[in-house]
């Protein structure tokens, strides 16, 4: 991509700040790339953010996306918070906050940056059974693999937000 296209509802534009604050809350994100032939593909997966970098986890064996990853590294990530369908007076609309960044997704080599990831994850998701992360990892490490996006561009948009 070049230059940004403009956006739509330019006043609904969030700064970096903003975005990347989003990306932090968010739970889950969107992860597309394509396919060799020109496919679309798009992977809904959990995810967490550390020093501004997004990072997921897989299993080692491969598959539809990794095999996309290694053909081009490009990808499109997007999340979404606080969505809620309402009525306002005249019309239907939705509230929301919500990203779209694009960037180069790279498998992570590095086994402490690994094992920071996973333990990140965890503690994301499972913060209660953080005394059990280690045996976790432990038990799985040879089989899981993590992937780092590190973002060319990030824009934000949020509409009708309550706060």
């Amino acid at each position: 991509m070049t230059k940004p296209y403009p956006m739509q509802m330019a006043e609904r534009e969030l700064p970096l700040e903003g975005a990347l604050k989003i990306l932090e809350d968010g739970e889950y994100c969107v992860l597309s790339t394509v396919d060799p032939d020109g496919t679309p593909y798009g992977t809904p997966l959990s995810y967490v953010m550390l020093e501004g970098k997004l990072y997921i986890h897989t299993g080692e064996r491969g598959g539809h996306k990794i095999d996309d990853w290694n053909h081009d590294p490009r990808v499109c990530v997007s999340v979404a918070i606080e969505v809620e369908p309402c009525y306002e007076e005249t019309f239907f609309t939705t509230r929301f906050a919500s990203v779209i960044g694009q960037g180069r997704i790279s498998h992570v080599e590095d086994a402490v940056t690994l094992r920071k990831v996973l333990v990140a994850l965890c503690m994301k998701y499972l913060p209660q059974f953080k005394d059990e992360i280690g045996g976790a990892i432990e038990r799985e490490i040879d089989v899981t693999g993590a992937w780092c996006v590190e973002f060319d561009e990030i824009r934000g948009k949020a509409g009708r937000r309550l706060s």
